[in-house]
C-alpha cells in the first residue's frame, strides 16, 4: 500500500491546518517525531491526510529491527510457553524499522497463540500518518487507516473494504458499527465536523451528525452513554440535542489510557517528560507521566481513582486506542509507571483492579520495558499479553500469578491488537 501524498497542500487553508495541528498536539503530546509530517485535502471534503518520509514514523514507538521468527533470542528459562487454550491471534505492526520506505509501509507480525504459527502478513495496510485510532477491532472486523477509512475480518480473510474517503473514524459503541468523520468548511475560516454512523459489513449509513463546537479531533469512541470527545476543557460525553458532559477531574491537560463502551481511563495531575540524551533507548523522547490514573464507568457515573505506586515517576499513558488496556468486562485495567530516574525512560507493568475502592497495583512479574510498550488481553480477558525478558511476548495470568513467554519477538510497536483465535 502506498502512503497518502502531499499533492493538492498548496489550497489548504490556514484555519483548517491549524485544527489539525491541534488534534496532532493531542495525540502526540510532545514526542519529537523523526519523519516530516505534510497535509494534503482529501477529495471535496476538506478531510485531512498526514504522511511521513521513509525516515521515519511520527508515532510514539520505534518498532524492533526486522528480524525471521526462527532468528530469535533466548527466552530465559522458567516459564513455559503461552498455553494454545488462550484461544488468541495478536496482530502486532509494524514490522521493522525504517517502517516506511518509498515502496510503501511495512507487514504485521500475526501470531495465533492458539496454533502457535507465528507469520508475517500484508493483509492490513495500514497508512502512514497521524491518525488515532490506526486500528480499531469492532465485532469481528479490524478497521483501520488505509486509502480512508478500510475494514477486514478478523480472521483476515477476504478482500479489505472502503468504509469511507475519511481517515478520521472511532469505534462505536455497538459492535459492528464505526463513526466516520469529516470536516465542512465554513464562511470566515470557521469549521464543522461531520459524523455518520457506518455498519462495517455493509448496509445503510446513518444519518449525518454535526458535532458541537470546540470539539478537537481525534473524536475517540461511541460508548453506552454518548460519544467520548476532546474539548479545550477536557474529555466530555455528547449526544445530539444535548451540550457536552464534561468528565470528572478531566482538563485540558487529561491524557487517555483506554476507554470501552463501558469505561472510560484516563490520567489527571500529568505533565510532560524527556529522556536523557544518553538514553539507551528513544533519547530525547518525549513522553507524559500522570499522578492519578482514573478510571470512569459511564453508566453508573462511578468513578475510581489510582494514585501512581510509591517510588515510581507516575503513571504513563498511551493514549486512546493504541493499547487494549481494560479488559474484556472492565474489572481490571494494566497501566505502565515509570521507574526512576525518570530520564532512563524505564517502565513496569502493573494490574489494577477498577473495583471500588480500587486495589493496590499488583506489579506483572518481570515487565520491565522502555516507554511505548504495548498490552493486550486475550480474547477471553483471562491473561495480559505484554512485553517481557528477551524481548518476547509474554503473558501473566491474575487470577493465579502465572507467566508464560513467547517465541514471537516483542514488543515496541505503534499497534497491537488482539482477537478470537481461527485455529478451527
Amino acid at each position: 500500500m502506498k502512503t497518502a501524498t502531499a499533492s493538492g497542500i498548496a489550497g489548504a487553508d490556514a484555519e483548517l491546518e491549524a485544527l489539525i495541528k491541534e488534534a496532532r498536539r493531542r495525540q502526540r503530546r510532545r514526542y519529537l517525531a523523526a519523519g516530516a509530517a505534510v497535509l494534503a485535502v482529501l477529495g471535496g471534503i476538506a478531510g485531512v491526510l498526514t504522511s511521513l518520509h521513509a525516515s521515519g514514523s511520527a508515532h510514539r514507538s520505534r518498532p524492533s529491527p526486522p528480524r525471521s521468527p526462527a532468528a530469535v533470542e533466548h527466552v530465559p528459562r522458567g516459564p513455559g510457553p503461552i498455553p494454545r487454550s488462550v484461544g488468541t491471534t495478536v496482530l502486532m505492526w509494524p514490522v521493522g524499522y525504517p517502517a516506511f520506505t518509498s515502496a510503501g509501509g511495512p507487514a504485521s507480525y500475526v501470531d495465533d497463540l492458539g496454533t502457535g504459527r507465528l507469520a508475517q502478513s500484508g493483509a492490513v495496510a495500514i497508512s502512514a500518518g497521524d491518525f488515532q485510532p490506526l486500528l480499531a477491532r469492532t465485532g469481528h472486523w479490524l478497521v483501520y487507516v488505509g486509502n480512508g477509512t478500510m475494514a477486514i475480518r478478523d480472521d483476515l480473510r477476504g478482500k479489505p473494504r472502503v468504509l469511507g474517503r475519511t481517515p478520521f473514524f472511532a469505534p462505536a459503541a455497538s459492535p459492528g458499527y464505526v463513526w466516520l468523520f469529516r470536516t465542512r468548511h465554513l464562511k470566515r475560516g470557521q469549521f464543522q465536523i461531520l459524523a455518520r454512523l457506518v455498519p462495517v459489513a455493509g448496509g445503510r449509513a446513518g444519518p449525518t451528525v454535526i458535532l458541537p463546537a470546540g470539539v478537537n479531533l481525534p473524536v475517540i469512541r461511541g460508548t453506552d452513554a454518548g460519544l467520548l470527545l476532546q474539548t479545550r476543557q477536557g474529555l466530555a460525553l455528547w449526544n445530539p440535542g444535548a451540550a457536552p458532559r464534561i468528565l470528572p477531574h478531566s482538563s485540558s491537560t487529561s491524557v487517555g489510557f483506554d476507554a470501552t463502551p463501558r469505561f472510560v481511563a484516563y490520567g489527571t495531575g500529568c505533565g510532560s517528560q524527556v529522556t536523557a540524551q544518553d538514553a539507551p533507548y528513544e533519547p530525547n523522547a518525549g513522553y507524559d507521566t500522570c499522578k492519578m490514573l482514573r478510571v470512569f464507568d459511564v453508566l453508573t457515573g462511578r468513578m475510581t481513582s489510582i494514585a501512581a505506586p510509591p517510588g515510581t515517576g507516575g503513571w504513563v499513558p498511551n493514549g486512546f486506542d493504541l493499547v487494549n488496556a481494560i479488559s474484556r468486562r472492565g474489572q481490571m485495567i494494566a497501566a505502565y509507571a515509570a521507574t526512576l530516574p525518570q530520564g532512563t525512560g524505564h517502565v513496569r507493568l502493573y494490574v489494577l483492579r477498577t473495583t471500588s475502592p480500587p486495589s493496590r497495583p499488583i506489579p506483572v512479574p518481570r515487565s520491565f520495558a522502555f516507554i511505548f510498550a504495548r498490552t493486550a488481553w486475550s480474547a477471553n480477558g483471562r491473561w495480559l499479553l505484554y512485553q517481557g525478558p528477551g524481548r518476547r511476548l509474554w503473558a501473566y495470568q491474575v487470577t493465579t500469578g502465572k507467566t508464560r513467554a513467547s517465541s514471537t519477538p516483542c514488543c515496541q510497536y505503534t499497534v497491537m491488537a488482539a482477537a478470537p483465535s481461527h485455529s478451527g
